[in-house]
């Protein structure tokens, strides 16, 4: 069965807002087009089993974490955030690679969070997997 894409998105470049104005005046311009380059290049993508992380700009990374192995979410979002609707989710894992995952400057946070808590209570019950701490 292919895999169905359920939501994909990318982080906001408005989370670095700070930078970008600051590159005017303090930092070189080439340091905030590499900071918004590496922005730009990451996606996350939520199927039926995996949430897939894709970054980088010369070297691409693919990180996966099956969804069963989430254990709990956090909404983080500070003020200069919520000005533009962003958040983060951060997710709590029993992945042994990848024990935290964060999905930075997302739109809709409390959306895709229930997302994928309700992905991972159907796979849960079809693959007959608990957590146990």
């Amino acid at each position: 069965m292919p895999s169905l894409i359920l939501w994909q998105d990318r982080p906001s470049p408005l989370m670095h807002l700070g930078l970008y104005l600051s590159s005017v005046f303090l930092l070189p311009l080439p340091f905030a087009l590499w900071r918004y380059l590496q922005v730009r290049t990451t996606v996350y993508t939520l199927t039926r089993e995996r949430l897939v992380c894709k970054q980088g700009i010369l070297q691409r990374t693919s990180d996966e974490v099956e969804l069963y192995r989430i254990k709990d979410y956090t909404i983080v979002a500070p003020f200069l955030y919520r000005w533009f609707g962003l958040s983060d989710l951060v997710l709590i894992t029993s992945d042994q690679t990848h024990p935290t995952v964060k999905l930075q400057g997302i739109t809709n946070a409390l959306h895709v969070k229930e997302l994928i808590r309700n992905q991972v209570e159907v796979l849960r019950t079809r693959k007959g997997v608990r957590e146990i701490d």
